[in-house]
């Protein structure tokens, strides 16, 4: 893919990582790798900056039922990014919501 300028490329998923790891520094281009670089464009940064985001969280019972996590803080984990070219985004971002993230009729959706 990275040999094919043009090409549209959306990574989504659980990283579980933090916006500021090494991980997450490489794929948002603010970290090469030796010699290797790539930028996509964090989907959640772009629309909603400065907004935690958090995926992952005491709030939600699910976190809490099988360990105790209370000593670890809130943290965005789950990402959804763009690759860009020398312009920007190679696709149209519009927008950035957290879905999910509420339960229904007493059940939450995922742990995160």
């Amino acid at each position: 893919m990275a040999d094919r300028p043009g090409v549209h490329v959306v990574l989504a998923g659980d990283f579980d990582a933090r916006p500021e790891t090494s991980s997450i520094r490489f794929l948002t281009g603010r970290q090469p790798l030796g010699d290797l670089s790539v930028h996509y464009q964090d989907v959640w940064e772009m629309c909603r900056p400065g907004e935690p985001g958090h995926t992952f969280t005491s709030e939600n019972p699910m976190i809490v039922k099988y360990a105790d996590w209370s000593r670890i803080p809130p943290r965005r984990i789950e990402y959804v990014m763009v690759r860009c070219d020398e312009r920007g985004p190679t696709l149209r971002i519009a927008f950035a919501e957290q879905i999910f993230n509420q339960p229904v009729n007493g059940i939450h959706g995922s742990d995160h």
